[in-house]
């Protein structure tokens, strides 16, 4: 398929990029930043600007296009003010009138578009169980889901299926929620927001990259999509879930008076309680209770006890299992997937043998500073795993378990890293783990151009 997206660059979209990548889709992205788009997104993704605001979108952007992915909208964190409202709203609301205005332009629209939206559009309802079907709230937020939603009538009214995905917190090990709950968490100072009685519906950024898939696939009929984890959570059970992943305590309390002082019109989205659950049954979710999906993102009781960090990531590329680990099985392609600021060089002399016991000595820079680098692979189990640990190096302790599943006609490369700092928190904070991102992102690019082509 051809797949037009939009806000392919935010924390859903570039997971969504490499997903449909996988499948051998042809993508295109519209980005109001397309310079820094074409730093993070694989060099087969066509990439155009287009700044909602200010009209229609490139027509050449939409020539074929069998389906639209609209994730645009800017961020809501953050005090509201008067130009922060105005900013949330146009995004959104913009965006949908005038994509809609240019796809229905066109000679065949695409067939199906999928829209985020968001599970403000119900409000504050208490205990109320909502569904698709549910009336929407009042207040800022649900105007603005309400507005977002209904520029895509006149694209309905054409024949495209339409569906808006209201979507509950998403769970990422690489941003969202997590991204701002987890620094206070992990030094022991989760808390109750509020009476915490509100109920807070989440889902597993996998459940929602499935969730889109089988929506731009066009098999479901139109209308809005709930996406929310059967496993339903007040914030306080939130909190008490988290902390005990984390295996730390939660015992700190915030008034709501001081949510509202800190935080003004904005932390209504903290104490607003959406008891939101999707009617439909087309969707099994892979991560239904927290949790589980806390747990498959990393946040392990025994993890936490040993190691003071993780970072996972994963992707799909569209080759067959052996050939992807006979790819890794080649220490000349640790240089390809290496950003070139790194200077990375492996100085042990080749050829190397790869197998259990196996060192490899390198040397790169970090931030311009020398560093020598040493290490060992632990286990080799081919073509599913391998695990290699730093035995010299710049921190206090490096695991990186590369893990690799079979799936019809593509591999999944999940990749996971267990490591300490010198410093701890705040230093893996201000600067190791972005450069850790950093990394892994251009790894995954240029993993993408070797077998996506």
């Amino acid at each position: 398929m051809k797949i037009l997206i939009t806000g392919g660059t935010g924390l859903i979209g570039r997971s969504l990029v490499d997903r449909l990548l996988a499948r051998n889709d042809s993508l295109t992205v519209l980005s109001r930043r397309p310079s820094h788009a074409r730093t993070i997104l694989p060099s087969t993704v066509s990439i155009y600007e287009w700044r909602a605001e200010t009209g229609l979108p490139p027509l050449e952007s939409l020539e074929g296009i069998d389906a639209v992915v609209n994730l645009a909208g800017a961020p809501i964190q953050g005090r509201w003010t008067r130009k922060k409202k105005l900013n949330i709203l146009q995004s959104r609301t913009a965006a949908s009138r005038n994509l809609s205005e240019a796809l229905t332009s066109l000679r065949h629209p695409p067939s199906q578009l999928v829209s985020a939206s968001a599970v403000g559009y119900y409000g504050d309802r208490g205990d109320e169980v909502l569904t698709e079907d549910s009336d929407p709230g009042q207040g800022f937020l649900p105007n603005v889901v309400q507005e977002w939603e209904r520029g895509w009538e006149p694209l309905i009214a054409a024949g495209s299926r339409v569906y808006p995905i209201r979507f509950g917190l998403v769970l990422s090990p690489h941003g969202g929620v997590l991204k701002n709950l987890l620094p206070a968490w992990r030094l022991g100072l989760g808390v109750k927001i509020g009476t915490g009685s509100q109920w807070w519906p989440w889902v597993h950024i996998e459940d929602a990259l499935d969730l889109i898939e089988t929506l731009v696939d066009g098999d479901v009929a139109s209308g809005p999509v709930v996406a929310a984890a059967p496993g339903e959570v007040t914030q306080a059970q939130f909190a008490d879930v988290l902390a005990k992943v984390l295996h730390r305590p939660r015992f700190l309390r915030v008034p709501e008076f001081a949510i509202n002082t800190i935080l003004g019109e904005m932390a209504f989205e903290l104490t607003a309680s959406r008891r939101a659950t999707s009617s439909l049954d087309f969707h099994s979710y892979r991560f239904p209770e927290l949790r589980l999906a806390l747990e498959d993102l990393g946040f392990t009781r025994e993890r936490r006890k040993k190691h003071a960090h993780r970072y996972q990531t994963e992707t799909e590329v569209n080759a067959p299992i052996d050939e992807v680990f006979k790819f890794f099985s080649n220490p000349d392609n640790l240089e390809t997937l290496t950003p070139p600021w790194l200077h990375f060089k492996i100085v042990t002399q080749q050829p190397l043998e790869i197998k259990t016991g196996t060192t490899i000595d390198y040397r790169l820079r970090i931030h311009r500073v020398p560093v020598s680098w040493q290490s060992k692979i632990t286990e080799w189990s081919p073509p599913f795993r391998f695990i290699d640990i730093q035995t010299k190096g710049p921190y206090r302790s490096w695991s990186h378990i590369h893990e690799f599943e079979e799936l019809p006609g593509r591999t999944l490369v999940r990749d996971t890293i267990d490591y300490e700092v010198p410093g701890g928190f705040i230093v893996d904070r201000l600067f190791v783990r972005n450069d850790i991102e950093r990394i892994f992102n251009y790894r995954q690019n240029k993993l993408h151009e070797f077998f996506n082509k």
